[in-house]
C-alpha cells in the first residue's frame, strides 16, 4: 500500500524512552509505531522528540527518508521551531501532522498541585495548539491536511487518579474538534484517538510490566499494541477517511463500552 506517498509527515512525540517488549530489539512506542507506519505507506516523516537520539533511532528504522528534530513540548519556541524545520524538509509540504506527546499525573482534586497541573497543559494541550497552530499557514496553502491527536480515555471517563490528566485530555479534544469546525471548508480534517490500555514502551516504564493485569479489565482480554494504534492513526491520516473529522475514534479493546464487572467474572 502507498497511501501517503508523495507526501510529508510530522510526528511529534516519535521517539521511545520505555522497556522493549521480550524479543524486541527496538523499544516500541505509540509515536514510534505511528512514524513506521506512515513511512512504511511512503510517508516522508520528521519525527520530533525531546531527546535526538531517540528520534534518530526511529528515523533509522524508517523505510523512507526521513527527519529528526529535537523539540521541548514545554517550550512555545522549541515547538513552532520544530514544524517550521519540518515544513524545510518537505519542500514547502506538510501533509499530516501527530501530536502524540504528553505526560501524565498522578494526583487527585483534592491534592492536585499547581505545577503538576501547568506541566500537563503545556505539555498536553499547549504543545498540541502550537504544533497545530505553526502547521496551518502551510496546510491552508496547499488546500488539505490532516491532524490527529494521540488522545486518551481519560478525556472522556475519569479514572480517579489524576486530575490534570484527565483535564487536559479532555481539553485537547476541544482543540482537535475547533480545528476541525473552523478550516473544515478549507481542506483541513482534524481527528484524534482515544487509547486504553496499550503495551507501549511509556506504560511499561511507568507502571511496570504487568500487562497481563492491566490486560484482564479489557473485554477483549488483552492489552493493545502501539502498531494496533499506529494503523488508527494512519486511517485517519489518509485519504480512506476523507469524509471523516472532528472524530474521537476510541482505540480501547471495548473498555468504554464496558458496565463495570470483576476482572475475573463468569462468561
Amino acid at each position: 500500500m502507498g497511501r501517503f506517498e508523495g507526501k510529508v509527515a510530522y510526528v511529534l512525540g516519535g521517539g521511545s524512552d520505555g522497556p522493549a517488549r521480550p524479543g524486541e530489539e527496538l523499544p516500541m512506542g505509540n509515536g514510534r509505531a505511528i512514524a513506521l507506519r506512515l513511512a512504511s505507506e511512503g510517508a516522508r516523516v520528521v519525527v520530533g522528540d525531546k531527546d535526538r537520539d531517540r528520534a534518530e533511532a526511529t528515523v533509522a528504522h524508517l523505510r523512507t527518508p526521513g527527519l529528526a528534530v529535537e523539540v521541548d513540548a514545554a517550550d512555545p519556541e522549541s515547538c513552532r521551531a520544530a514544524v517550521e524545520e519540518a515544513v524545510r524538509f518537505g519542500e514547502g509540504r506538510l501533509d499530516v501532522v501527530v501530536c502524540n506527546v504528553g505526560v501524565s499525573g498522578r494526583e487527585p482534586a483534592k491534592v492536585q498541585s499547581l505545577e503538576d497541573w501547568d506541566t500537563a497543559n503545556d505539555v498536553n494541550v499547549r504543545s498540541h495548539w502550537l504544533t497545530a497552530q505553526a502547521a496551518l499557514p502551510r496546510m491552508l496553502a496547499q488546500g488539505q491536511g490532516a491532524f490527529v491527536f494521540i488522545g486518551s480515555t481519560a478525556g472522556v471517563l475519569s479514572s480517579r487518579r489524576s486530575l490534570s490528566y484527565e483535564a487536559t485530555k479532555a481539553a485537547q479534544l476541544g482543540v482537535m474538534r475547533h480545528l476541525a469546525v473552523r478550516y473544515g471548508g478549507r481542506g483541513i480534517r482534524s481527528n484524534a484517538v482515544a487509547l486504553g490500555n496499550i503495551d507501549s514502551a511509556l506504560v511499561r516504564r511507568e507502571f511496570g510490566e504487568g500487562g497481563a493485569a492491566r490486560g484482564s479489565v479489557v473485554p477483549m482480554g488483552r492489552e493493545g499494541t502501539p502498531e494496533e494504534v499506529a494503523a488508527a492513526v494512519a486511517f485517519l491520516a489518509g485519504d480512506d477517511a476523507s469524509y471523516v473529522t472532528g472524530q474521537n475514534l476510541l482505540v480501547d479493546g471495548g473498555v468504554s463500552a464496558a458496565w463495570p464487572t470483576p476482572p475475573n467474572a463468569p462468561a
